[in-house]
């Protein structure tokens, strides 16, 4: 019996480490793996939640149709083809030229290691090349300082919060607005991966 032949992602954006894909069927058990996790959920700002397999089921049926307000990549290590987690751009307003973004290192292990910063800069690059975006912003909860440091390694600053609006485990935290525009995003590492790409 012939195994079969392993097919690498497409990459549709690439970095150094890692590049930026787009989902398949095959990777909804994944994501409920990784959103069934209540340490996984409690990151994002959803504690307690333990999504389940029909949920993500549904979430790839809405990707597929291409909703024009977000824009969803799959992050892959470049060197494995592993998937390792997702990365977001949502409530796109194009009058506004802003989105919010989102992000999940799902795999642990690849936790704390720079992969989320990479895919952050990759993203932030796509939005102001490819969707005019002046402004990019994003919301977590303030115990998520291992999040904070990589928003603020890709180039995002605080620039407001509500206090003591989350409740977790008995102690009261901060949701915390962090916002990075376009005149402070370099997109020429773009340059190279497209052959017609503006200068």
């Amino acid at each position: 019996m012939t195994a079969p032949t392993f097919t690498p992602r497409q990459s549709v954006i690439a970095g150094e480490r890692i590049y930026l894909s787009t989902f398949h069927a095959e990777d909804v058990p994944t994501l409920a793996r990784w959103y069934s996790q209540l340490e996984v959920t409690a990151f994002i700002g959803m504690q307690g939640t333990a999504f389940v397999r029909e949920q993500e089921q549904q979430w790839y049926e809405n990707y597929v149709k291409q909703n024009p307000a977000e824009r969803h990549f799959a992050i892959v290590d470049a060197a494995t083809h592993q998937l390792l987690g997702n990365v977001s751009l949502m409530d796109i307003r194009q009058i506004h030229q802003r989105a919010e973004l989102g992000i999940v290192i799902g795999e642990k292990a690849y936790w704390s290691k720079g992969f989320g910063r990479e895919a952050i800069r990759l993203m932030c690059q796509y939005g102001v090349a490819f969707l005019n975006l002046h402004t990019i912003y994003l919301w977590y909860v303030s115990y998520n300082l291992r999040g904070r440091r990589s928003y603020e390694a890709a180039g995002f600053v605080e620039t407001g919060r509500i206090p003591e609006s989350r409740l977790f485990n008995g102690v009261r935290y901060d949701d915390v607005l962090m916002t990075v525009h376009a005149r402070d995003i370099q997109t020429n590492t773009l340059h190279g991966q497209f052959g017609h790409f503006p200068v």
